[in-house]
Order: structure tokens, then sequence, then C-alpha cells
């Protein structure tokens, strides 16, 4: 019998090995349900440094002794660099602390992130004429906003319509409207709207078209201060040449004049987004990438940059995604869609180690908290798991969790193999439920998988989204409620119950805070089981109502008002603190940029322009960086924390 083992002489902590065995009287016959071999990288000077990796940086692999040296003087030795996944010849600093999830494109965000207002527009509504003299035919007042009739539109592989349906379509709608909710901060202002093509577009509602300073291709529009905005094509391409509208742009005035005598092209982020923006170390594209209850699976349907508006189900390009980390020299946190298949995850694999800068690390998860049953993917998995595993003795919840794992393990040994050499800047995440323990442990488990456990297969950190939460369940709303009937609405009662505890008569022991503290404590030690970091993928406060609380307007007053005190700060100095002193890594607070609502309070400013909040002072005071109010790290020196230029337009 020969047997035979295949390493793929990439650079991991453990290896991965292909077995065959050639049998004499049997001939080839594969094994790989019966027989496991797994050895760990080759460490001949036994320095607990793979020797791969130190020849790939040049470090002497029969050396001993250079584990505990520094070449590039940063601080950290050769081997916690190796632990770390770092480079050892590239001062990088401290690792990251802090990080953000950033908020999703729609066109009624107050994070504004892109210069171009109409990839943050809506997606086209196919629209009628009710209100004129004679309104258009089967035309009413309750379709005459959005008809439904979008099957019909003829749009190019950008998005743009190429032409209006034919009279013998049979169509009710007339034109195309796009449009925009701009929240009430938005400052308005001379927008020009580039355009190519042939056609009839009108505006409406805050937009006004300046008809003596417009041309064809060029329009200059008013747009009012925080005041909802329609663009409307009632006609394209009218002589049939296939010159539509497309390729429509819409930028403020001095940016246009600008860029029409450098010739340069539109920048794609706003320089205020950016200032908010940089502080965080690792940028979570979950939101962005609409990663939940995404119908994205295969690579032929990615967005892509030239698409006309980024706020579809699809999410932004990764080419997006990349050119902001590579602006801010900071890492992203990639969450790939449940559905993606293994296509989809090499080609994601190959262009993001094409676009990202070649320093910068790079954070992988799959999916989004696919335990959480009120998102497409958790149901999507189950039964993924449950048609692999039919006859296993386990519930579907059970099978989930191992398929999750499962995937989550395929994912990241297809990514650190395209990566090859520079596999060691993945660094592969397990998302897991910060208030059951036992969700972490079956994914890294994974029984039910013959090629587990699942911790095996590349996974480098455990993550938990650690919410200070649950003052906004049914069995708390009476109490609540009538703390909203006191002087200060009910404020010095929820910052009692949240950081000591006792104001509910049935609340967690010390408080909200104690047992979030609780829950991380319980993961630190289940990490520290399979060697791992722990990281939060998610944190912050979590005061909203859910299950139908959310239309109690009495409590969500209370917790807009609450998220806006001077002691919702000090809530989190101690929070994130506690985090810290706990053992915790990496901690990516959700989220960036988001106006309050019943729906939650999830952003740590309220609207791009907004110049600071008890939040966000203390997530810049966690990070050592100044802040006086204006929203912009260190601004009397020009630069941030890492020496990086302020940029200081504001478009």
């Amino acid at each position: 019998m020969t047997l035979t083992a295949l390493d793929d002489d990439q650079i991991e902590g453990r290896e991965n090995i292909q077995i065959t065995i050639v049998s004499v009287s049997a001939g080839l016959r594969p094994i790989s349900q019966s027989l496991r071999l797994e050895i760990f990288d080759e460490d001949v000077d036994g320095d607990a440094m793979a020797d791969d990796w130190e020849r790939h940086f040049g470090l002497n692999p029969n050396d001993p002794n250079d584990a505990h040296q520094d070449p590039d003087g940063d601080g950290v030795d050769n081997l916690a660099e190796f632990i770390g996944r770092t480079d050892p010849t590239r001062d990088q600093g401290p690792p990251p602390r802090l990080g953000g999830n950033l908020g999703g494109i729609v066109d009624w965000t107050s994070q504004s992130p892109f210069i171009d207002l109409f990839k943050m527009s809506r997606e086209w509504l196919t629209q009628c004429d009710f209100w004129a003299n004679e309104p258009e035919p089967d035309c009413s007042a309750e379709n005459s906003w959005d008809t439904g009739e979008q099957a019909l539109l003829d749009l190019d592989e950008h998005g743009w319509v190429r032409s209006m349906p034919a009279p013998a379509d049979a169509p009710i709608f007339t034109r195309v409207t796009t449009y925009w909710a701009f929240y009430p901060q938005f400052p308005g202002g001379r927008y020009v709207v580039l355009y190519d093509g042939a056609g009839t577009m009108s505006y409406g509602l805050g937009a006004h078209k300046i008809d003596a300073e417009s041309s064809p291709g060029r329009h200059l529009v008013v747009f009012d201060p925080g005041e909802s905005a329609t663009l409307t094509i009632s006609a394209t391409d009218p002589e049939g040449t296939g010159d539509y509208i497309r390729n429509i742009r819409i930028i403020p005035e001095a940016l246009a004049e600008e860029l029409a005598a450098s010739g340069e092209p539109v920048p794609l982020f706003k320089p205020a987004f950016l200032e908010k923006t940089r502080p965080y170390q690792v940028l979570r594209f979950m939101d962005m990438m609409r990663t939940n209850n995404s119908p994205l699976g295969r690579w032929a349907d990615r967005p892509e940059p030239l698409d006309a508006r980024y706020t579809t189900d699809y999410g932004v390009p990764l080419e997006v995604m990349t050119e902001l980390s590579n602006t801010l020299q900071r890492p992203p946190w990639f969450t790939l869609p449940h559905q993606a298949d293994d296509d989809f995850v090499r080609q994601f694999a190959r262009l993001a180690k094409e676009q990202l800068d070649p320093t910068l690390q790079v954070y992988l998860e799959y999916s989004n908290e696919v335990w959480n049953g009120q998102f497409e993917q958790s149901g999507w998995v189950r039964s993924q798991g449950e048609a692999l595993w039919p006859d296993a003795v386990a519930d579907g919840h059970t099978k989930l969790l191992n398929w999750f794992g499962k995937r989550t393990a395929e994912i990241c040994h297809l990514w650190k193999q395209v990566w090859g050499n520079d596999a060691y800047r993945v660094t592969c995440v397990m998302g897991a439920q910060a208030a059951w323990s036992r969700v972490a442990e079956q994914a890294l488990e994974c029984p039910l998988w013959d090629e587990g456990p699942c911790i095996d297969h590349g996974i480098d950190a455990l993550a938990i989204a650690p919410y200070i939460d649950n003052l906004g369940l049914a069995r708390y709303e009476a109490e609540v409620e009538a703390w909203t009937q006191e002087a200060d609405g009910g404020l010095t009662r929820l910052f009692n119950q949240l950081e000591q505890g006792g104001e509910l008569s049935d609340g967690p022991p010390g408080g909200q805070l104690a047992a979030t503290f609780s829950a991380i404590d319980t993961h630190i030690a289940l990490a520290a089981q399979y060697g791992l970091p722990l990281y939060s993928y998610e944190g912050g406060q979590h005061l909203v109502g859910v299950l139908g609380l959310e239309n109690n307007q009495a409590l969500t007053d209370l917790f807009i008002a609450a998220n806006r005190d001077p002691r919702m700060g000090t809530l989190y100095d101690r929070y994130l603190a506690g985090w810290e002193a706990r053992g915790g890594a990496l901690f990516m607070n959700f989220s960036d940029i988001g106006r309050p609502s019943k729906w939650g309070s999830w952003g740590a400013l309220e609207y791009l322009e907004q110049e600071s909040s008890p939040k966000y002072a203390a997530l810049m005071r966690y990070l050592g960086i100044a802040n006086d109010g204006d929203g912009v790290p260190n601004e009397s020196s020009g630069t941030d924390a890492a020496g990086n230029d302020i940029l200081s337009d504001t478009w």
C-alpha cells in the first residue's frame, strides 16, 4: 500500500492534507470519509512560528531566538505578529481596538456617504398622471405614485431605462420616477445634473430646475433643505437610435465647476463622511452589502461600480468597499451572502485581493446572525442542514448551527486558498449569539460534519454582539412606561436600571450592563478553550421596543432621549472599559450614522453633519482621539490620531 500526502504549501497555522491510498489489489480508492490526517506546519527550530511563515518574511527558520525579536520596531515581537497574522517587517501599530458598522445605502439615509446623489436614489417607480385635466387610461389616485409595473421596464445591464413600453404592452405607466426622502438636516443647495443621451427629465417636490441655467445634458437644479425630491423621465431615446438617458450624476455645483476645469472624475465619497468614518479602525460592511435576506448567490449577479444606483437588494459593489478601505487605510470586514456558491466566494476573494491595498488585513464572516430566525438566511441555512443530515438525531436548529459552522469553514479555506501566501492577512470570524453560548459551541465543533471540527479549518476568531439591551421586552413594558410619567421623563430610572439594576421587579441582578458583562465573560472563556480571540461583530446600546412594542410611542421617546443624554456617553465609557478589561479584543460599534426611530437609535451620530454626540464622543475617548464637539478628530492639528490629514471640504 502507498500513502501520498499533498501539502498546499500555503502559510497556515494548520495544514489540511489530501490523502489517497493506492492498493495493489483494489486500485485507487479514495477514503476521505474514513481517514483524516491533520498536521501542523513544520517548525524546525521550535519557536512556535511556522517555517513557511518565517521564510516568507525573511526570518531564519533555524533560529529559535528570532521569535522575540522586533525587526520593524513596532513594539510587537515576531511571535506575536505570527499569532496575530500581521507583517513582522512593517510597523502597523497595535492591533485594532474599535471598528464601526457602516449603514446601508437607502434614499432616506442620513449617513449620505456619496457625493453623487443619484447613487442614493430609490429604485424606479412606474408612474401615471391622474392629476391632469384628463387622467391617463387606467390611472387612479391609488396607483399613480407607483403602478407596480417594474417587470415591464426595459433596463440595461446597469439599471438605466432604455425605452418606455410600447402601447401594445397595454401599460398603465407612462413615465418612471426616482425619489429621495432626504433627512431633515440635508443641507440642499444648487446641484448640477449631468447625463448622457436624449429624452425629457423633470423634477418635483423639493427639487427645482433652473431653466435659464440648464441645457441638454446639464441641468441646474436647486434642492430645498430637508425636503424630499423626485426626478422623472417621461421620454427617453426619442429617435430610437439607442441614445437613451443614462449615466445620471447629481453633484454640487461648486464641485462640478472644479471638475469641469480639471477634467477629473467625480470623487466617490463626501469628505465629511470620510472625516466621520476615519477614526474607526476596521469597517464592517454588513448593511452596505445588504447581507440580511440577500438574494445574491452567483457572481454574475453581483453589483458593479457602473450601476445606476447602490440602493438595490444586492448592496454596494465590492470595488466601492475596497476604495473606502484603501482611502482611509482601514481593513474591511466582509459578510458574504448566505447563498454564495463556491465560485462567488473565490471570485470575491480574488477581486478583493486585487483591489485591496496589500498592507491591509481583511476580516471575513459568513452572512450575519444565521442563528437569528428573523432573517431569511436562518431558514435557508437550516434547510441546507436538514437536507445534508436527514437521519441525524438532532433538531433543526442544531443542524442549522452545524451547517453554518461547516460553511464558515469552507469559505475560510477557499479564501485562504485564493490568497495563497497572503492568507495570513485574512482573519476568518465565526459569528455567535451573546445570549446563548451553545451557538458558538455547536458551530465551532460541528459534530455532524464528517470533516469537523470546524475550528480546525482556519477559523481565527469568535465574535458576539454584546448589546446592552432588554428594556424593550413585553414583560417590562408597564414598569418602563410608568417611568415616563416622572419629571425627567424616566431617564434617571432608565440609567439606574442599565448601570446598577433595582428599578425593575424582575430585571437582571446588577442591571443590564452586568448581564452584558456576564455574557462577555462566558464567551471569553469559551474562546480561550479554542485558542481564539473574542471580537464583537456588533455592539452598543439596544434600547428599542420589540415584538410590537416598537409601536409604544412613550417607550420610543424615552429610548431616543436616553441616547441623546450625556449619561449615555458615561455608560459607554464603562461598557467599553469592561469589554477590554475582560479580555475582549476588537469591538465593532453598531452603527456609524443613522436617524433614531421606533426601530432603534443605532447611529453613533444621527446625521452626517452632526458635530458630535454622547456615544460618538465616548467612542473617540476609547480610541484616545480628542473630540471637541465639532465631530472632527484632532481638528486643531489638522490630522487624526494616526497622522492622516483631515479633509476640510464640505460637499
